[in-house]
């Protein structure tokens, strides 16, 4: 079974704790069949690298730096 994306892509921009930047990439994953609610969130950098959430606006990276979200936008639906 296929992977559906189902909503736009929402590109959070994160800050570490040593002032780097980061664009968060978070979309809504579901499968086909699914009615939505085994849908959930799937955070990632726009190179794939997984992050995960901690919850309160806060992701962390694979090397296990901690970002804080401080801003979000729709990506365009093109």
């Amino acid at each position: 079974m296929h992977t559906v994306y189902t909503k736009r892509t929402t590109e959070l921009i994160a800050v570490s704790p040593n002032g780097i930047t980061y664009v968060i990439q978070r979309r809504c994953r579901s499968l086909p069949c699914d009615d939505g609610e085994q849908a959930f969130f799937y955070c990632c950098l726009p190179d794939g690298s997984a992050v995960s959430w901690l919850g309160q606006n806060h992701y962390q990276l694979s090397d296990g730096t901690v970002l804080l979200a401080v801003a979000c936008r729709l990506t365009d639906s093109n």
